[in-house]
Order: C-alpha cells, then structure tokens, then sequence
C-alpha cells in the first residue's frame, strides 16, 4: 500500500474497526500494537497511576518486559478500555462519522444502537487517530461518551 492510500482518512477508519475489534474480543497485542507513541505513553501513565511500577513500566515501554509483566499490563488495559466503554454492548457498537482536524489527526465516532423506538444511534464516543511515517494509523485516545438520549 503506497504512502497515499495510508494517510487516506479510509484507513484511519479500517484502523478504528480493528481497534474497536480487539477491545470486544480482549485482543490485547493488537490493541498495544494500534496504539500510537503517544496512545501507548498515556496507557503507561494510566496504569503507573494505579499501581504499576515505574520500572516495569519503562520495561513495557521499551519493549523489554517479561512476558509475564508484560502480559498483565496488557490486559489490564483491555479491561480499563471495557470499563470506558461500559455504558454501551460492545458487540453492538459501530462506527460512525470521520472527520479531519487541522493537524492531520482524524476522529472516528463510536456509535451504539438506540433501544428507544424510531430513534438513531447514540455517540459512545470517539477514537482519535494519527498517522505514523512507518506504521500508517494508530490509535492516541478512546474518548468515551455515556450513551443515551
């Protein structure tokens, strides 16, 4: 795939689905692997906030980990995104409307079903996603909305 055809904003949103799919089916490497620099740095933050050890964390980070700690932080981070996203079925959830900011970054909105009667679906949220000279998309933030009317 050329250079093009990896910045278009139609790969931001295969990116979002995949990234979406590996939060329903706790596909955690893929979920690490989606994730920018900055999306992976703020992960990090999150879980040393929580009790992570700082060592362990420069460990994941730099991708020196045991694959025992590293294994743990990872699904401790499918489960923080889970719980952003609680309010809503994850199965169910959709993608909805791409829009491109003025710094390049394009935002995908996450939609669920209404179960109210002739009504539209709801915004989850939204994933923000960057473009990466060497990777194409990845994933810097889950924005997550409660979900309703």
């Amino acid at each position: 795939m050329g250079a093009a055809m990896t910045r278009h904003p139609d790969a931001a949103v295969q990116r979002a689905s995949a990234f979406v799919h590996a939060i329903v089916w706790a596909e955690h490497t893929t979920l690490w692997d989606l994730l920018s620099d900055h999306g992976r740095a703020a992960a990090l933050s999150v879980a040393m906030r929580n009790g992570l050890d700082r060592v362990v964390a420069g460990r994941i980070r730099d991708d020196l980990a045991d694959p025992v700690e590293r294994e743990r932080f990872l699904q401790q981070l499918v489960g923080g995104l889970r719980r952003d996203l609680r309010s809503v079925e994850l199965t169910e959830l959709t993608l909805g409307e791409c829009s491109t900011a003025s710094d390049g970054s394009v935002a995908v909105e996450l939609l669920t079903p209404s179960q109210l009667p002739s009504t539209y679906a709801w915004p989850a949220g939204r994933l923000v996603l960057s473009c990466d000279t060497d990777r194409g998309w990845v994933v810097d933030r889950l924005e997550p909305r409660l979900a309703g009317p």
